[in-house]
């Protein structure tokens, strides 16, 4: 079934209901292609006059399309519907510690192009502008118009101030109160969300991934830091302040090593990419029959959390090592977050989540450490969208604002007041 993600408190009206009907009926008619109204209303619950009602109103924003019929059954056939795979396009902007990615993608989130630019600076307006260029790039070289643009989702390794579309605090890339959806939207001409990665990355599995049926989901991003979503049922938990999920900055020892935002100790600091490559340095000192000593050393490769990994999948005992000790720190801070939220599952993404080792020792520790029904009943996964999940966030985040729009456009100003 669809899921409507509710990312702000809603009062319980007819706009809400609607807006939530909605959600169910276009994620319905995603995931199961072609589909009469019939078997939406089947598969939602929903009443066949509310399914007629809200394919109506997708059908006039172009959303959707009717299709045809099934000619299987005796009688006049029912029409199909299908997500409109050829009228509008978003985009998805994900930006790192050194790297953006742009994507642009049909409704139904097929990725039509995307283009990587990595950079070795922290400076906000050569960041701002080489997303600008590559977003012009990608649009021309899709011979695309603005117009039949519905929007731009942005993904940031930081806190982002919702109301104010802020990017508050984002200590990897040394940004402050940086005005990052205004000062793309006046370049761009279009409308623009940003979001946190690591809540986009919860959305992404809610939507599109292994998430759909989690009644309390979190998703942990390891990438240049360490971050979380938290959904509850079909809401996006916010907090007061539009931060909750910062989980990477819960401390584990309170004299442990100081982090880029400013305490000691925490997770983030043992667990993200550059945790791991850092052990992986110290350990090259003693280890020079390793492949990572041939690669690094020997062959002057530049080491990446992914060459740990493989080398760890083919059996190299240092790797091994690396990796099983960045799953014991992961591990610690994922049985506190068992403990402290009994979600059903935990969806880890970021390279390491591609080693077996590394969710074995989570899976040990998490049975070790944690209470032992919440741990009894937790399922701890790999995420199943691979490097494209916070891409796929950016657009079930646009999704779930365009369908709550009136109008079928996003209109930022709304969002801002709402």
């Amino acid at each position: 079934m669809g899921v409507c993600l509710v990312t702000k408190t809603s009062k319980f009206d007819s706009a809400y209901l609607r807006r939530v009907n909605c959600v169910k009926t276009f994620c319905t008619i995603r995931e199961h292609g072609w589909i009469s109204r019939s078997e939406l209303a089947d598969i939602t619950g929903l009443s066949r006059a509310t399914v007629s009602e809200t394919v109506r109103e997708l059908l006039e924003r172009e959303f959707v399309r009717e299709v045809g019929s099934d000619n299987t059954q005796r009688g006049r056939p029912p029409v199909k519907l299908e997500v409109n795979p050829t009228r509008f396009y978003l985009i998805a902007v994900e930006i790192d510690v050194g790297w953006i990615v742009v994507a642009i993608t049909t409704l139904v989130g097929e990725i039509l192009v995307q283009r990587r630019e990595e950079f070795r600076t922290h400076d906000y307006d050569f960041v701002l502008n080489l997303c600008v260029s590559t977003v012009d790039r990608l649009l021309r070289q899709q011979s695309i118009h603005r117009d039949d643009v519905l929007g731009i989702g942005v993904a940031v390794p930081g806190q982002v101030d919702l109301n104010r579309r802020v990017v508050t605090f984002a200590p990897n890339l040394r940004w402050r109160d940086v005005s990052l959806a205004d000062d793309l939207e006046r370049d761009l001409n279009l409308p623009v969300l940003v979001s946190n990665e690591a809540m986009l990355g919860a959305m992404a599995e809610k939507w599109f991934g292994r998430g759909r049926d989690a009644g309390v989901l979190v998703y942990v991003s390891v990438k240049g830091g360490l971050g979380c979503g938290i959904v509850n049922d079909r809401s996006l938990f916010l907090g007061v302040s539009g931060s909750a999920g910062e989980l990477g900055h819960m401390s584990i020892d309170p004299k442990g090593p100081e982090c880029s935002c400013g305490s000691r100790g925490c997770w983030e600091v043992y667990s993200d990419e550059q945790a791991i490559l850092d052990r992986a340095f110290r350990a090259l000192r003693t280890s020079k029959d390793s492949l990572l000593f041939q690669w690094c050393i020997v062959e002057n490769r530049r080491l990446t959390v992914d060459d740990i990994v493989h080398a760890a999948n083919v059996g190299d005992q240092t790797a091994m090592e690396i990796v099983r000790e960045s799953g014991w720190y992961l591990g610690i801070g994922i049985a506190n977050i068992v403990n402290g939220l009994n979600p059903d599952m935990v969806i880890v993404g970021g390279c390491i989540a591609a080693s077996e080792i590394v969710f074995d020792e989570i899976n040990r520790v998490v049975q070790e450490r944690g209470l032992q029904i919440p741990a009894e009943k937790v399922s701890l996964v790999p995420t199943g969208l691979g490097d494209k999940v916070a891409l796929m966030g950016c657009i079930a985040l646009l999704l779930d604002t365009l369908l709550e729009q009136p109008e079928g456009r996003l209109n930022t100003d709304s969002v801002r007041e709402n």
